[in-house]
């Protein structure tokens, strides 16, 4: 995106939200009763963390109630159940023998295509539903929560599907899980991460209990600084979809700063170029030189791409912080520093705003521990997918913890 749009957009930004923080608030949520069913079921607002460890004192102290996992095909090839399935059940029953409730969130088209279940092939939708009955089922008294895919939108957990295809795949496995989950304490939704996605899953609205979102803003764009952001999308998309909703991920990025001109021309010297056109002419042993994981997800989502598509992708899209293990400088909420510190404040100052949302039923912190390694790129030193843990990685609190310790605690 180019500066001059990037401050376009930081300057509209600046103007809308104060004048549109009335979308935020709807007093008839409160009476609504699809939010007092939600909150039945689930004893509450949803206090919980992503990727959680089993440390049950830790996650006590914090008043967080609820783990979100990734819970994998639950089928080997020859129908069996999969042995890695009965490994995450188990796991996931630990937690709710300790009293953590448990947020599953099933696979994504990928999975189901791999283990020969293709969404957009008719002869598969039956199969798809019965993995869901099953997933509803198997996991009672486990799962209290099942949001329907990841972030339909990105590519990343869409591709090969089109958005309307993707759709309909989370839609007939919330048409089946509905008819599982009625007289139950579990609910059923899914998580928007595309606009377009949003507005096609209105009408699978009645299969749904809640509408998920998830946001990282000033972390992955350059436009957006206002912290109240936040309320203003959670109360457009209650506008749109009048369901209760769950703030499914959101968090701060830890650590990362911002590289000079220089410092970036040295990062591009070390694979072997003096320049950005250079490197673009010469695409394919550039790729092969990247990060493995980075060439490899470039290869297999974007096959057809020119060089030109590839070097926008890497030095000014998708791929840009993780190329220069770097944020830009205007990466950043305003007045929230990428620092243990600013993460800490980010979560002191925004959980209290979301608890003034009557139709908000819960919120899901981005994540439990720092990661040893980004996953999109596997670099150690990239900040992009590394800072997230409100523990670091030898396990002990950071300034994060206690400020969602706190917000959670009132």
């Amino acid at each position: 995106m180019s500066p001059f749009l990037n401050r376009f957009l930081s300057v509209l930004l600046s103007i809308i939200v104060p004048l549109n923080m009335w979308m935020s608030f709807h007093p008839a949520a409160k009476i609504d009763p699809q939010v007092r069913t939600v909150l039945e079921k689930t004893d509450g607002f949803i206090k919980g963390v992503c990727h959680t460890e089993q440390q049950y004192d830790l996650l006590s102290e914090a008043h967080i109630g609820w783990t979100r996992l990734d819970i994998p095909f639950p089928f080997d090839a020859d129908g069996n159940l999969d042995w890695y399935y009965q490994y995450c059940k188990a796991e996931m029953q630990d937690y709710a023998d300790h009293g953590i409730k448990v947020f599953a969130v099933t696979p994504t088209p990928d999975d189901y295509i791999r283990n020969g279940l293709d969404p957009r092939d008719p002869e598969s939708k039956e199969k798809i539903q019965e993995v869901a009955r099953f997933y509803v089922n198997d996991l009672k008294g486990i799962a209290g929560a099942f949001q329907i895919s990841n972030e339909v939108g990105v590519d990343r957990f869409t591709l090969p599907l089109t958005i309307k295809e993707a759709v309909d795949f989370i839609g007939m496995q919330a048409q089946a899980m509905y008819e599982e989950t009625r007289d139950t304490d579990i609910i059923i939704g899914y998580n928007i991460a595309s606009p377009e996605a949003a507005l096609r899953m209105l009408k699978y609205n009645d299969y749904l209990d809640y509408v998920g979102l998830d946001a990282y803003f000033g972390c992955f764009e350059e436009f957006i600084h206002d912290i109240n952001l936040y309320q203003v999308l959670l109360g457009l998309i209650r506008m749109v979809t009048q369901k209760p909703l769950i703030l499914c991920e959101f968090g701060y990025i830890g650590y990362g700063k911002a590289l000079t001109e220089e410092e970036k021309a040295e990062v591009l010297r070390s694979y072997g170029y003096n320049s950005k056109e250079e490197a673009i002419a010469d695409m394919d042993n550039f790729i092969d030189k990247l990060p493995e994981r980075i060439g490899a997800e470039m290869r297999e989502l974007y096959p057809d791409a020119s060089n030109e598509e590839y070097g926008e992708m890497i030095f000014n899209g998708e791929y840009t912080n993780h190329f220069y293990c770097a944020l830009p400088a205007d990466c950043k909420l305003n007045g929230y520093e990428h620092t243990p510190e600013g993460q800490a404040k980010f979560y002191s100052d925004l959980i209290p705003k979301l608890r003034n949302l009557d139709y908000l039923v819960g919120a899901v912190v981005y994540c439990w521990k720092d990661s040893e390694k980004c996953y999109v790129c596997g670099q150690e030193t990239c900040p992009v997918e590394t800072g997230w843990g409100l523990i670091d990685g030898h396990g002990e609190p950071k300034p994060s913890y206690y400020a969602v310790k706190k917000g959670f605690e009132n």
